[in-house]
């Protein structure tokens, strides 16, 4: 072990001894019992390397099977999965990563850790301060990506060891032939991710001209596996507020030549976000060098953006694991308050009516995220009887087994209440109309039936469904 890893690990010791930091849990939510709120799956005060991100994330979705969802939304070169973290239930959402850079592997720790206790906050019904984590939550979706460069993190923790011997000359070339990578900011090709963005990419300023530990932005903007796959996730999800852990420095960047209309708003969240963690905000520049996750976020999508630099500044290199209870306080209910926001500005864009209505398909239909053609889920319902419980337009969210989604029918092919059963035999008389569905205004007949007696099937008000020789069909009860 290095001289400098055996420092820290005393001081780390020591923090513990001196009741500094509470490994078991830093901070047990409001209400919580806290012998079970110890038992918390994340430990933050360990390094988390890939392999064991992967692991615990696989535990806590199965420790909440119903509240958190994983994806890999790509793949590095070197075959890593980038894994998302689905938490929560509600129509709007929020996405929050970390790890961009190699050697802030702290951010991925912090999320890990949030999942780990807003899951249970919501789990048990219990509070973040004034946060009702399950209200939130039902309301709006936070999306977390723990680790967003997972190759450059390995070679940050583990050196040459984590990659094949082939690429071992390269990552030494790239690194001025020192095999201490511990000041390793990019992915494994060299190429810095929070430069590879499309926002005045062009303009980035001080990106050497060829792959290195820092700073290249790369041959051309999202050329790598990591950014694409963000930008990919971002325009899928479509946050409301967008939110990057990096360190170090204890400051806010808030504003990336944000519009006139939206800096009062910006500025606001920005000033909550610094009462929370005591971070300082950094001065909007004129020109910017740009090129940041956040950077595109604010320009491509006109929403908040933030990226917050955890810790005391560490030169060119990672945080200390013992300062993480500091940062555990300062940054606990960020999140929670950015969905809250977030929730109040996606009902700017999708002012819903609450409502509980009974809605019966006819037909087969689309089920959407959001009230949004922009938002497919990949499945559809048929025939189904449904509980609706919020309306936009013509857009109906209703519950499903994949959890509340989104649908419009024609209007042909629903009905408003449920049918009820009515087996019987029904004596028609000359020439009754019958039609596909019970909306005679918006479809014409199928065809005429002559005087007979026909089995009926269900009914809806007057309206009678029976069996022919077209199939199920409706006529009108007289």
């Amino acid at each position: 072990m290095r001289t400098k890893g055996k420092i820290g690990m005393l001081l780390l010791v020591l923090a513990v001894v001196l009741g500094a930091v509470s490994i078991a849990n830093p901070d047990p939510a409001e209400g919580a019992d806290s012998a079970v709120a110890n038992k918390a799956i994340i430990d933050p005060y360990q390094m988390y390397t890939y392999p064991l991100m992967m692991q615990d994330l696989e535990r806590l979705a199965a420790a909440y099977p119903d509240l958190i969802e994983l994806q890999s939304i790509g793949q590095t070169v070197f075959g890593r999965d980038i894994r998302a973290v689905k938490l929560g239930k509600g129509d709007a959402a929020i996405l929050v990563d970390g790890a961009q850079h190699a050697r802030e592997w702290m951010g991925t720790n912090l999320i890990l850790y949030l999942i780990d206790r807003y899951a249970y906050a919501y789990e048990h019904d219990v509070n973040y301060g004034d946060y009702n984590v399950r209200d939130i939550l039902d309301r709006c979706t936070i999306w977390f990506v723990p680790m967003v460069n997972p190759d450059g993190t390995a070679l940050q923790q583990e050196g040459l060891e984590a990659f094949p011997e082939f690429w071992h000359a390269n990552l030494l070339g790239m690194n001025g032939n020192s095999s201490n990578f511990k000041h390793w900011k990019a992915n494994a090709q060299g190429v810095d991710i929070n430069r590879q963005y499309p926002a005045m990419w062009a303009d980035i300023r001080n990106s050497p001209g060829y792959p290195k530990f820092k700073n290249f932005k790369g041959w051309e903007p999202a050329q790598t596996a990591e950014a694409a796959s963000m930008m990919k996730l971002t325009y899928e999800i479509d946050p409301e507020i967008a939110f990057s852990y990096h360190s170090s420095g204890r400051v806010l960047y808030w504003h990336f030549n944000t519009s006139s209309e939206h800096v009062n708003r910006d500025k606001r969240l920005a000033n909550a976000i610094s009462a929370m963690t005591g971070y300082g905000q950094v001065k909007p520049e004129k020109n910017p060098s740009g090129g940041g996750f956040t950077d595109w976020f604010i320009m491509q999508f006109g929403r908040p953006g933030f990226t917050a630099e955890l810790g005391t500044y560490q030169e060119e290199n990672e945080l200390p694991l013992w300062t993480f209870g500091e940062l555990w306080e300062e940054n606990k209910e960020v999140p929670l308050y950015l969905a809250a926001e977030g929730y109040r500005l996606w009902l700017e864009r999708y002012p819903i009516e609450q409502m509980e209505e009974q809605i019966q398909l006819l037909g087969e239909v689309q089920l959407y995220n959001r009230p949004s053609e922009s938002s497919p889920v990949g499945a559809t319902l048929k025939d189904a009887k449904l509980k609706a419980n919020a309306r936009l337009g013509q857009w109906y969210r209703v519950s499903t087994w994949l959890g509340p989604k989104w649908i419009r029918p024609e209007p042909s092919a629903y009905l408003i209440g449920h049918t009820e059963p009515y087996e019987q035999r029904v004596k028609l008389t000359d020439k009754t109309p019958i039609y596909a569905s019970p909306k005679a205004d918006v479809k014409l007949p199928l065809a005429e039936l002559h005087s007979q007696e026909v089995e009926a099937i269900e009914r809806w008000n007057d309206w009678i469904r029976i069996k022919t020789w077209l199939g199920s069909s409706w006529i009108k009860k007289e």
